[in-house]
């Protein structure tokens, strides 16, 4: 990037306040912050056992596998139960000789913990209806836990914001600037967006590698209405701490760049927020957006969000 002579590095560069992330973090080549908005930290040792948070923060198809093993091992412990009290004390339960035992318990639990009762299984005696009777209490408290679950999980205000899979490095006014774009995959009210970014990078001094940070100023950091893209722009000036880099100068220093976003979701009635980075891999040289939206025949404005990563 030829960027105007003029442009040197200076003492205007703002450091953000801590990041939480320090400045030791400077012998991998990773990202702080990975593409989806999470933070590329694996936690071991000791941690507290939080089964409420786990089962409301985990992906949907891992949080159904959870409930899939749960529902399975209850079921096969109430079966190993009844087949220890014996069989033959559920009556109309196929004859044990058949070597049916388990399975007929296994149904029979599913039968009684989901509060269906066909009829065609009852329990005979005090222990059989003992182990039916825990069996009922396991699968009432069992199923108001998992709607508990749902609800939070359906509840849980989440931005739906479409962040461009590149950054650009492009032409702005009569210098240079650094640019992404952002859309509201959803067709609710964002309102009072908010942005920031902050630029991290390593360096030596005294011969030892620092992470540091800059604050990087954005062109407009803020709209009421979030109804179209909007393209987040950060001047390269004096005071910005991509003046005077070149692309070889961003991959010798792991260049990242990290965003914040946040507003007031309408559908939530409180503040969502999104985080995302880009590293210099993600950078792309002397190209433009292209425009995202146009107008239809019948008047309105159309959005297309599959043109987010057009460029020129």
């Amino acid at each position: 990037m030829n960027l105007p002579k003029s442009l040197r590095k200076s003492k205007l560069l703002k450091e953000p306040e801590d990041l939480g992330f320090g400045t030791r973090l400077t012998e991998s080549d990773e990202r702080l912050i990975n593409p989806d908005g999470s933070f590329n930290i694996d936690r071991i040792g000791l941690r507290s056992w939080t089964p409420y948070q786990s089962l409301v923060e985990m992906s949907w198809p891992k949080f159904f596998l959870v409930l899939l093993s749960f529902y399975s091992a209850v079921n096969f412990l109430f079966a190993f139960l009844y087949v220890l009290v014996g069989v033959e004390n559920l009556a109309g339960a196929e004859d044990p000789a058949l070597g049916m035992d388990l399975a007929e318990a296994f149904f029979f639990s599913v039968q009684t913990l989901t509060t269906v009762g066909y009829g065609a299984i009852h329990p005979l005696g005090l222990s059989a209806n003992i182990v039916a009777s825990l069996n009922a209490l396991v699968g009432l408290m069992s199923f108001a836990l998992m709607t508990g679950l749902f609800f939070a999980r359906f509840a849980k205000p989440k931005a739906q914001v479409l962040f461009s899979s590149s950054a650009l490095i492009a032409p702005y006014q009569d210098g240079w600037s650094f640019q992404f774009r952002i859309a509201n995959k959803r067709n609710n009210q964002v309102i009072n967006l908010r942005a920031r970014m902050i630029m991290s990078w390593i360096e030596e001094k005294g011969g030892e590698k620092i992470r540091r940070y800059g604050q990087m100023d954005l062109e407009l950091d803020q709209v009421s209405f979030f109804p179209l893209n909007w393209t987040i722009v950060h001047a390269i000036n004096e005071g910005s701490p991509l003046n005077n880099r070149t692309q070889k100068d961003l991959e010798r220093m792991n260049a990242e760049f990290l965003v914040l976003i946040e507003g007031y979701d309408e559908t939530y009635a409180q503040m969502v927020h999104v985080n995302r980075s880009y590293s210099w891999r993600e950078l792309q040289w002397h190209k433009r957006f292209k425009t995202m939206y146009h107008s239809s025949k019948g008047g309105r404005i159309v959005l297309d969000l599959s043109q987010i990563d057009e460029l020129q």
